[in-house]
C-alpha cells in the first residue's frame, strides 16, 4: 500500500471540518468535502508531503488508495477539471514545476508549484480513475502485454485524457499532461456558425453527404488543432443513419446510440487487429481514433469491402497526410506500395483527406481533397487528387474550387 494514500499520523489536526461520522461518508460526499477544503484555502499548498496537507485541512489520516479510486478528486489539478472551467490542457513538467494551463487557446502559468508527492498521488490517482492501476499495487505500471513500463496514456472517467511519465523515461522526474474533453461536445452547426466559421456551410454538407455515400474521410491537423472536435462533430451530424464502431487507444469520442466502442489499451490486442474484428460486427462506419501504423491497411481494406471509416492522422497538409497512409499500410510487409498505391486509387476506396490548423490566425479547415480514380497511377508518384475546398488568404474565407469527380458524387457535388 502507497504511503500517500494511507498514513499512520495519529496527532489531532490543526482544523476540523466536522466530526468524524458513525457511517463512512459516500464518494460524493468525499469530493465535497475535499472540494470545500480546497475552495476554502484549507488544501492549497501543494508543496507539502500528502499526509500533512491533508491533516492540516482537517482531513484526518486520509483514504485508502481504493477509497481514493471512488472519489473523483485530482489534487492540485481538480480546480481547472470541474464542469464549467474553460481549462483545455494542462501541464506539470516536473518536480516542484509550477502548473501550466491551457485556456481558451492561451497559455499561461498558475504559478502554483507541485512537490514530488502529490505530483505522483495525481499520478496514481488517474491511474486509479482509468483503471490501468489497482489500489493494491498504484505504482505497478504495465501496458497491453503486461510489461512494466514507465509512461502510459489513457483517459480518466471518460473525460481527462492524460499522458504520465516517471524516471528512467524522464529522468528528472514525474511529469502528468491532461487534456479535459468537453462535457457536451461540438455540433457541425456549431462550428460553422458560432466557432467563427471553423468551416463553411457548404464544405460541411459536402463532407456529411460523403459519409453517407460511403466515403473514407482522412482528418488531418497537428496535435491540438481540432482533428477530434470535427470528427466528433461529423459522427453527431450521421449518429441517427449509421451504425458506427469507434476505436481508440483510450475512450475520448462521443459514442452515437447506435454503436460501440473498442479501447485497444485495454483489449491488448493492435489496431489494426481490432479494425478487422469489427467487419464481423456489421459496422455501417468504422471510425480510427488515430492512424500512425500497419492499421491504415486495415481500414483500406475495410473500405474497399464496403465498411468506410473516418480516421485522424497527424499530417501538415493533405497531401502529406494521404503519403503517410499509403506509407503506413505497407509498414508490416503485407502490402507492396503498388498494391496500397491501386487500392487509394480505386473506385472501392473513395477517399477524401481535411486539413484542420491555423488559417488567416485561427483554428481552421483549410484543404479538402479528393483522392482520383485512375488505374495507371504508381507508388511514389504524386496521389492523383482533385482539390475541392481551399482557404483563399486574400479573402479569409474557405472556398469551393472544383466539383467532385467520384462516382459517388459526381455531377451533384
Amino acid at each position: 500500500m502507497s504511503e500517500f494514500f494511507m498514513n499512520g499520523h495519529t496527532e489531532k489536526p490543526e482544523m476540523c471540518v466536522h466530526d468524524p461520522p458513525d457511517v463512512a461518508p459516500t464518494p460524493a460526499e468525499r469530493l465535497a468535502e475535499l472540494r470545500f477544503c480546497q475552495d476554502t484555502g484549507r488544501l492549497s499548498n501543494w508543496q507539502r508531503p500528502v499526509a500533512e496537507t491533508l491533516l492540516r485541512a482537517g482531513l484526518g489520516e486520509g483514504y485508502t488508495a481504493a477509497e481514493w479510486a471512488e472519489v473523483a478528486w485530482y489534487g492540485p489539478l481538480d480546480a481547472w477539471v470541474r464542469a464549467g472551467s474553460r481549462v483545455s490542457d494542462m501541464f506539470i513538467d516536473g518536480p516542484d514545476r509550477t502548473i501550466v494551463v491551457v485556456e481558451e487557446g492561451n497559455r499561461s502559468d498558475t504559478g502554483i508549484r507541485v512537490c514530488n508527492e502529490w505530483l505522483r498521488w495525481t499520478q496514481r490517482q488517474l491511474l486509479l480513475r482509468a483503471g490501468f492501476v489497482t489500489p493494491d499495487d498504484p505504482d505497478d505500471w504495465r501496458n497491453a502485454d503486461g510489461q512494466i513500463v514507465h509512461a502510459l496514456y489513457g483517459t480518466a472517467d471518460r473525460r481527462l485524457r492524460f499522458a504520465v511519465t516517471r524516471p528512467p523515461y524522464t529522468p528528472d522526474g514525474a511529469t502528468i499532461a491532461v487534456r479535459v474533453l468537453p462535457a457536451r461536445w461540438k455540433t457541425i452547426d456549431d462550428l460553422v456558425q458560432h466557432e467563427g466559421g471553423v468551416l463553411s456551410r457548404e464544405a460541411a454538407d459536402l463532407l456529411i453527404e460523403a459519409i453517407r455515400r460511403g466515403v473514407t474521410l482522412l482528418i488531418a491537423g497537428s496535435a491540438g488543432s481540432g482533428k477530434t472536435t470535427l470528427t466528433a462533430a461529423l459522427l453527431q451530424a450521421i449518429a441517427a443513419e449509421k451504425r458506427v464502431i469507434i476505436i481508440e487507444d483510450a475512450r475520448e469520442l462521443p459514442l452515437p446510440p447506435d454503436g460501440m466502442a473498442v479501447e485497444v489499451l485495454r483489449s491488448r490486442s493492435s489496431f489494426a487487429h481490432c479494425v478487422r474484428l469489427t467487419l464481423r460486427q456489421r459496422p455501417d462506419l468504422i471510425v480510427l481514433g488515430e492512424v500512425r501504423g500497419p492499421e491504415a491497411l486495415a481500414m483500406l481494406e475495410a473500405a474497399a469491402t464496403g465498411h468506410p471509416g473516418i480516421c485522424t492522422i497527424h499530417a501538415p497538409d493533405t497531401l502529406t497526410a494521404l503519403r503517410n497512409l499509403e506509407r503506413f499500410a505497407t509498414l508490416d510487409g503485407l502490402a507492396s506500395p503498388g498494391v496500397v498505391r491501386g487500392m487509394m486509387t480505386s473506385g472501392a476506396v473513395p477517399l477524401i483527406a481535411v486539413h484542420i490548423g491555423i488559417y488567416g490566425g485561427r483554428r481552421r479547415v483549410g484543404q479538402i481533397v479528393e483522392v482520383i480514380v485512375t488505374s495507371g497511377s504508381q507508388a511514389g508518384d504524386s496521389l492523383p487528387h482533385n482539390p475541392l475546398f481551399a482557404f483563399n488568404h486574400a479573402t479569409n474565407r474557405l472556398e469551393r474550387k472544383y466539383p467532385v469527380q467520384g462516382a459517388w458524387g459526381k455531377g451533384r457535388l
